[in-house]
C-alpha cells in the first residue's frame, strides 16, 4: 500500500481485529452509556450487554465520536506525513460524519483528511475500507481513491434481520404495540439502509434459522448482480453452527471469494439485540 495513505474508521464498522492489524486500519469508538457509567464500543462483549438487559432491563445508549476524539485519531498520521482516508458512518443515523468533517477542516494547516459519508452501518462501511486499501496498494492517489469509494456507495447493500424486538422497544425505537403485536405473529423485520437512513421493507416469519437463510436467499436473487469479491456477515450472539453454514452458502452458491464474519459492536447491538443477522456487500 501507498506509504503516505492512512485508512481510518470507527470501530462501529465491526472489522475483524485481525485485519485491523494486517492492514494497519485506524479506529475511533463511539461513546457506550449503560448504568451511570461510560464506555467507549467493544469495551463491552455481546454477552455481557444481553446479559444486563436480561437482568436489569438495562440498555447501553450510544453518543457520537467527538470532534476532539477525531483531531486526536487523525492528526498522528498527519504528523507523519500521511494523507488520511477516513469511511464513516451513515450520516443518516449518526453525527459522526458531520464531527469527522469539522475535524478534517480544523486540521487542514496539519495536512489532508478525507471523509467519505458510508451510508450504511456495521460491516457495510468495512468493505469500502477494503477495496481503499487495495486501490492504494495498487499505487492509485488519495484523490482518485476517494472518487472511486464515493462512487461505490450507492451500490453498498447493507442490511439487518432483527429476530427479537425487545431492545428496539426498550431503546425507544419500536412501539410497545408494535413489538407485542411482531413478537405475538412471531415476525422478523429486515432493517435496510435506504439512501443511509433506516427502513423496514420485509417481515420474515418462523424459526429463527428458517429466517437467516430466507433473507439471504432474498438478497441474492436470480439474475442478480453483485461485486463477488466481498461479502461480511454481522451478528448478534447468533450460534456458530448457523454462521458456519451461511458462510458456506455465500462462498459456494453466492461465489464470493471473501467472507468476512464477525460479531456486532456495542452500538449495533445496543439496538439490534440477540439474534441480528447482516449482511453486507456491493451491487454492481
Amino acid at each position: 500500500m501507498s506509504s503516505n495513505i492512512q485508512f481510518t474508521t470507527e470501530v462501529s464498522s465491526d472489522i475483524p481485529q485481525e485485519i485491523l492489524a494486517e492492514k494497519h486500519i485506524g479506529t475511533v469508538a463511539l461513546q457506550v452509556h449503560l448504568e451511570d457509567k461510560e464506555y467507549k464500543d467493544g469495551d463491552l462483549s455481546n454477552q455481557e450487554v444481553y446479559d444486563i438487559f436480561q437482568s436489569r432491563k438495562a440498555l447501553p445508549s450510544t453518543s457520537a465520536v467527538s470532534v476532539g476524539d477525531y483531531q486526536e485519531l487523525f492528526l498522528p498520521y498527519l504528523k507523519e506525513g500521511k494523507t488520511v482516508i477516513h469511511v464513516a458512518m451513515s450520516s443518516g443515523i449518526s453525527s459522526t460524519y458531520q464531527n469527522a468533517c469539522i475535524a478534517a477542516e480544523d486540521l487542514e494547516d496539519e495536512g489532508k483528511v478525507y471523509v467519505i459519508d458510508g451510508k450504511a452501518l456495521s460491516q457495510a462501511t468495512s468493505i469500502l475500507v477494503y477495496k481503499g486499501i487495495e486501490l492504494a496498494e495498487a499505487g492509485k492517489s488519495a484523490e482518485e481513491i476517494v472518487e472511486t469509494l464515493t462512487a461505490l456507495v450507492p451500490k453498498l447493500d447493507s442490511s439487518f434481520m432483527i429476530t427479537n424486538l425487545e431492545f428496539l422497544k426498550h431503546g425507544g425505537r419500536c412501539s410497545t404495540l408494535a413489538a407485542l403485536g411482531a413478537n405475538l405473529l412471531k415476525l422478523k423485520p429486515m432493517i435496510n439502509m435506504d439512501g443511509g437512513s433506516m427502513s423496514t421493507d420485509k417481515k420474515y416469519r418462523g424459526r429463527d434459522e428458517d429466517a437467516y437463510f430466507q433473507y439471504l436467499e432474498d438478497r441474492f436473487p436470480e439474475g442478480a448482480e453483485y461485486d463477488t469479491e466481498y461479502v461480511c456477515l454481522s451478528h448478534g450472539l447468533v450460534d456458530k453452527a448457523v454462521l458456519d453454514k451461511a458462510a458456506s452458502l455465500l462462498k459456494k452458491k453466492y461465489k464470493f471469494e471473501n467472507v468476512i464474519v464477525n460479531d456486532v459492536g456495542t452500538v449495533i447491538m445496543a439496538h439490534g439485540g440477540k439474534g441480528c443477522f447482516g449482511v453486507f456487500f456491493l451491487r454492481k
